[in-house]
C-alpha cells in the first residue's frame, strides 16, 4: 500500500517532541534551566504521550498494510514474511546504535573521561538482553537498561510483532460471524481493557508497565483499522473536523501530567483524519514535516548518543552566558541531531530494510 505521508509525518513530529524532552531535561540537569511556560512542557516537552501515539500509530498502520495476510489465517510463511520485515526494519539501526554506544563507553573507560550520571550504569550483564531486543520485558533485569533508554519502546514492539497476527486473524473472524450492529465491539474492548491496565498500573518503561502499556495500545491501533473506510473516518478526513481531531488530542495532552491510555484513545480520531487529504493533512505531509517523520526512527533511536557528542561540542557553560547562546546553542545541538539522523536514515535504515527485508530478491524476480 502506498505511503499515508500525514501519518508518517505524524511520526516525525511526536520523534522531535521526544528528542526535545530529553534534550530540555538533560540541559536542566547540567544547571542550564530553560524556563517554559506548563502549557508547552506538557505538549512539547513531555515525551510519554508522544510515544503512546507511536504505539497506537504502530498497530493502525501494520493493520493496514498486512491485515490482508493474515486475515482468513495464519501460515507459516506468511508469519516468518513479515517478522522478517518487521525485522529489517527495526533491527540494523538498534544493532548499529548499540554498537556505537558500546564503543564510546569503551572510549571513555580507556581515557578516563567523565560523564554526567558515571560509566557505572552501564552493565555488561544488560546487552545481551539488548542485543535479543528483550530489554524492556522485565525477564533479564529490572528497568529498561541504560544502553540506549529510548529504544525501551522498541523492545515492547518487537513483542507485539508476535502477537499482531493473532491479533488480526481474530478480529477478521470476529467481522465476518458478527451482526453489523456489534461490529464496533473490538473496538470497545480493546478500549476497556486499556483503560482497565491503566487503572491497574501507572504507564512505564518495562516490565509489566511497559508491556501492558505498549500491548493496550498497539492493539487499539490493530483494531480501530475497521473504522478506516466507515462515514466516522470520512467525517473527520474533512477539513474543520480534522482540526477538531487534533484539538482533541491537544486537549488530553494538555490535561495528561505525564502519560496515560487516554492519549491513545485520543489519537484514534487524528490517526482517522490523516488516512486521507484534510487541512490537518495537508499540514503533516508537508515536506519538511514528512521528512522529520522519514528519519524518525533515527532520531528516537539515536538522540541520546548523537546529543551526548553535541555537548561536548558546544559548550554548556558557554550556553550560559547569555539568552542568545542559549538560544544558539540549543538550535546547534538540534540541527547537529538532525544531520547526524538523515545520514543513520540514509546509511543504516533504508540499505538495512532493504538488505535484511528479502525486497531487492523481490524486485529483481519481478
Amino acid at each position: 500500500m502506498a505511503e499515508i505521508r500525514p501519518l508518517t509525518g505524524l511520526r516525525g513530529g511526536a520523534a522531535l517532541c521526544v528528542f526535545l524532552a530529553h534534550l530540555h531535561d538533560t540541559l536542566g540537569e547540567y544547571g542550564l534551566v530553560i524556563d517554559v511556560p506548563e502549557w508547552v512542557r506538557r505538549l512539547f516537552l513531555n515525551g510519554g504521550p508522544d510515544v503512546d501515539v507511536f504505539f497506537v500509530l504502530s498497530g493502525f498502520i501494520l493493520a493496514l498494510n498486512y491485515r490482508s495476510w493474515f486475515a482468513d489465517s495464519i501460515t507459516p510463511a506468511a508469519y516468518g514474511t513479515f517478522l522478517r520485515r518487521r525485522f529489517a526494519r527495526i533491527y540494523p539501526l538498534h544493532f548499529v546504535m548499540l554498537l556505537l554506544v558500546i564503543g564510546f563507553v569503551a572510549a571513555a573507560h580507556m581515557s578516563g573521561a567523565a560523564t554526567s550520571h558515571g560509566l557505572g550504569r552501564f552493565d555488561l550483564h544488560e546487552l545481551p538482553a539488548y542485543f535479543l531486543l528483550m530489554q524492556a520485558w522485565g525477564v533479564f533485569f529490572p528497568g529498561p537498561g541504560n544502553w540506549n533508554p529510548p529504544s525501551w519502546s522498541v523492545s515492547i514492539e518487537a513483542l507485539a510483532y508476535l502477537f499482531f497476527p493473532l491479533v488480526i486473524w481474530c478480529a477478521a473472524r470476529y467481522a465476518r460471524r458478527a451482526p453489523a450492529r456489534w461490529a464496533a465491539l473490538p473496538i470497545a474492548l480493546a478500549v476497556a481493557a486499556g483503560l482497565a491496565l491503566n487503572a491497574l498500573t501507572p504507564w512505564g518503561l518495562s516490565g509489566f508497565e511497559g508491556i501492558a502499556r505498549g500491548l493496550s495500545e498497539f492493539i487499539l491501533g490493530c483494531t480501530v483499522i475497521a473504522l478506516y473506510e466507515s462515514p466516522l473516518a470520512t467525517w473527520f478526513q474533512r477539513d474543520v473536523p480534522s482540526l477538531i481531531a487534533l484539538a482533541g488530542l491537544v486537549v488530553c495532552v494538555l490535561l495528561t501530567p505525564t502519560t496515560g491510555f487516554a492519549v491513545a484513545i485520543c489519537a484514534v480520531p487524528v490517526l482517522l483524519a490523516l488516512s486521507k487529504t484534510s487541512l490537518a493533512g495537508r499540514f503533516f505531509a508537508w515536506q519538511p514535516v514528512f521528512f522529520l517523520g522519514e528519519i524518525s526512527y533515527s532520531i528516537y533511536l539515536g538522540h541520546f548518543l548523537f546529543s551526548s557528542i553535541a555537548y561536548r561540542i558546544v559548550r554548556i557553560d558557554w550556553m550560559q552566558t547569555g539568552p542568545w547562546q542559549t538560544a544558539g546553542g540549543v538550535a546547534l545541538i538540534i540541527a547537529f541531531v538532525l544531520v547526524l539522523s538523515t545520514l543513520c536514515y540514509y546509511g543504516i535504515e533504508r540499505p538495512g530494510r532493504t538488505l535484511l527485508g528479502g525486497r531487492r530478491k523481490a524486485r529483481s524476480a519481478a
